[in-house]
């Protein structure tokens, strides 16, 4: 298969595709590996989408993998770091819905604030909207056990981020 042929020598994007080719059963398993595997090849080769369907497939136990909420943060991260508003989203309900720890509680908070940033960007687009308007209160689940002075630094973390080159 092309895409195979692709994705090993080193195409982001074709790691992709055989790996949502593999996660909607269109190609057979048996020989090209599991979904995960593809989409972390193409994490790895700065795919974006690619680290965040891995994360996904960590969050909800796909694509053979188990639920690991540590593995689906990292993954998350990953393309979170470099502004994939996906993924920065995400990661922020993890830590809204306490399923992942952090030494630091203004963490979560940050990686909501980031997220609205990027969504006044778009307003119009689906993803920003929903980003914008937080329908079950994400925010405000993270601010909740902060202090004043907690959430003030949160914002100033927020203002001063920038996306990873």
């Amino acid at each position: 298969m092309a895409l195979r042929q692709q994705a090993d020598k080193g195409n982001g994007d074709a790691a992709l595709q055989l790996g949502n080719l593999l996660a909607r059963d269109k190609i057979p398993a048996g020989q090209y590996g599991n979904a995960v595997d593809w989409y972390k090849k193409g994490c790895v080769l700065n795919n974006l989408s690619a680290c965040h369907n891995a994360a996904v497939s960590y969050e909800h136990g796909r694509n053979g993998v188990k639920i690991n909420n540590t593995e689906a943060a990292n993954y998350y991260l990953k393309s979170a770091e470099r502004a994939f508003l996906p993924s920065l989203l995400n990661l922020a309900i993890l830590h809204a819905d306490g399923r992942v720890s952090s030494l630091d509680n203004r963490d979560g908070l940050k990686w909501m604030l980031v997220a609205q940033q990027a969504a006044a960007q778009c307003p119009d687009n689906p993803i920003c909207k929903l980003v914008l308007e937080d329908p079950k209160g994400y925010r405000a689940r993270l601010e909740a056990p902060l202090s004043a002075d907690e959430r003030r630094e949160a914002r100033q973390l927020a203002e001063r981020w920038h996306p990873v080159r």
